[in-house]
């Protein structure tokens, strides 16, 4: 295919796993639960809570959602936070990777500045959908294997940790506040925040990141016809002592000069590329962002 070609995706390493994959597929095609006004007042309607009055937005706000599925994690890898907002910026977790093969082994992230009207937008519409009281699961009737929606507010000083089913293929026509429709509800608005709040976002801008993590993995077999590169590992670190064991793999998290050594790297790498330590090891890498707020990925 073109290496121009490029298409809209869900945290791009999950395409090694496809129930999840086509989990977050669904998630992205339903339709929103209620109908957002063009202002980004809190949703009201019949049978639905009458629209709360705005909490101010406040330096400590904070918000990341992501999913999560019952999977080894080396298959969870690089299910990035679908959106984080922190010091005012959104982080948008939804990538768009070239359609070309062999693909990159590193995708950036891009950023939007949000307004503090935005984010007072999305603090009232949490208040009125009833999620920022004691009740904070709303994940009954989730099938085994299922994929769960999780949802980190932090709103004047109060993190609420809040977990849910994602929306279903029907949205109900009206929401009761403190419900599982009313988090998925909030989760498709969140989903849609480019489009929900769209006059409180800024331009665009690549996302650098302070720290990435790194999975070490067997060598990659390359087709017939096709030679894999093969490049020095860039950090002192050998593969026996890089980070800690996750299943069959290593996982290390990266970050300070040592980000600044790596990133160029593995930003013109790609998943062909081979790696060899100085102890003349060779291994397969994949790499992604770490954001804001997130534990990350390795144990």
């Amino acid at each position: 295919m073109a290496g121009s070609t490029k298409m809209r995706f869900l945290s791009f390493a999950l395409v090694r796993s496809a129930p999840l994959l086509a989990a977050l597929l669904v998630a992205g095609c339903v339709s929103p639960g209620t109908t957002a006004p063009a202002t980004g007042a809190p949703t009201t309607g019949p049978g639905q809570a009458g629209a709360a009055t705005p909490v101010p937005a406040t330096t400590g706000f904070y918000l990341r959602t992501w999913q999560s599925q019952a999977l080894a994690p080396d298959y969870t890898f690089g299910s990035l936070p679908l959106a984080t907002i922190s010091d005012g910026e959104y982080i948008d977790g939804l990538v768009a990777i070239p359609m070309i093969f062999p693909g990159p082994i590193y995708v950036g992230l891009s950023e939007r500045p949000i307004s503090s009207a935005g984010i007072d937008a999305i603090v009232a519409e949490a208040q009125a959908d009833g999620l920022l009281g004691a009740t904070t699961d709303f994940s009954q009737g989730l099938m085994p294997g299922g994929v769960t929606a999780h949802v980190t507010i932090v709103v004047d000083g109060t993190t609420h940790d809040l977990t849910g089913l994602l929306p279903g293929a029907t949205a109900p026509a009206t929401v009761k506040p403190g419900t599982a429709d009313a988090f998925e509800a909030f989760w498709t608005k969140l989903s849609t925040i480019d489009e929900w709040l769209a006059a409180d976002l800024g331009s665009s801008t690549p996302y650098t990141p302070t720290s990435v993590a790194v999975m070490l993995t067997a060598p990659t077999d390359a087709p017939a016809g096709m030679t894999p590169q093969i490049k020095p590992w860039p950090l002192s670190s050998t593969f026996a002592t890089f980070g800690t064991a996750m299943g069959s793999s290593r996982c290390g998290v990266v970050s300070g000069p040592d980000l600044a050594t790596l990133l160029p790297v593995v930003q013109d790498s790609n998943a062909l590329t081979r790696f060899t330590d100085s102890t003349g090891a060779t291994t397969s890498i994949e790499v992604r962002v770490i954001v804001p707020g997130e534990p990350g990925p390795c144990p």
